[in-house]
């Protein structure tokens, strides 16, 4: 964990899956002055490649994030798939990037089923990235969740294929995000939510418990960061942060 007045607070932990050759995830962050951007690859596949891939992604993502906005961020980590001589682009991933906007916003894109969720006042937690895989598509045409589950794993957006179907954005306003490769998507909220309280001061302790506790659920890998917003008060001198303001 970082803490210092120059640096962002931010809490990560990875775990390569028990099955997985090597760890696929990769995660990155950046501050251009005094506008933070974080991010999440997780690689298609397990193969050195896509590992590297997914890190130069990351970090491709985020210092383009921290300047301008997190779809450009995206769409320039969309480049690094192109491929003159391939009909089809490999390698690619899920990614998911947020700035850090004054006020306690949060600039967010993603494609893939990466994800992005927020800490509410009351403290509840929300998932804020629609997935965009054919179980989700399922689920919005009213399929049962057992029907949707079996096909959660197959995406229908990443980075090869966001100059064909775009990317999604949005902003939140939260003092915490919680950004994820897909390993902790089948961690219900109420349990997100109940390790950020029980870790309300320590983002670290709070990324190293959600993968912990994903893992009883999930053999992929897992990558979580823990964000406070950098206006959030408190999380650089180890207390826990205010939390008026946000829904």
């Amino acid at each position: 964990m970082t803490a210092s007045c120059s640096q962002p607070v931010i809490g990560v932990a990875t775990e390569k899956g028990p099955r997985r050759p090597l760890n696929a995830d990769a995660h990155a962050h950046h501050q251009f002055h005094d506008r933070l951007a974080v991010a999440i690859v997780d690689g298609t596949g397990s193969t050195p490649e896509v590992a590297e891939f997914a890190q130069l992604a990351a970090a491709t993502a985020v210092r383009i994030a921290a300047r301008r906005t997190p779809v450009w961020g995206v769409m320039a980590a969309a480049e690094l798939c192109e491929d003159p001589t391939e009909d089809i682009s490999s390698p690619s991933g899920a990614i998911v990037v947020a700035t850090a906007l004054p006020g306690r916003y949060w600039q967010i894109a993603w494609a893939g089923d990466s994800a992005a969720y927020r800490w509410a006042t009351d403290g509840s937690v929300k998932r804020v990235t629609n997935p965009h895989t054919q179980g989700e598509l399922l689920r919005a045409r009213g399929a049962s969740e057992e029907d949707a589950r079996r096909v959660d794993h197959r995406i229908m957006n990443s980075l090869d294929l966001a100059h064909v179907y775009g990317v999604w954005g949005m902003c939140v306003r939260s003092r915490l995000l919680v950004l994820a490769s897909d390993g902790l998507h089948r961690l219900p909220e109420t349990e997100i939510a109940t390790v950020l309280q029980e870790h309300a001061s320590d983002p670290e302790m709070c990324a190293q418990q959600l993968v912990k506790a994903a893992r009883e659920r999930s053999s992929d890998d897992i990558t979580a960061l823990v964000v406070p917003h950098p206006q959030a008060d408190g999380w650089s001198t180890g207390t826990a942060p205010t939390a008026e303001g946000e829904e």
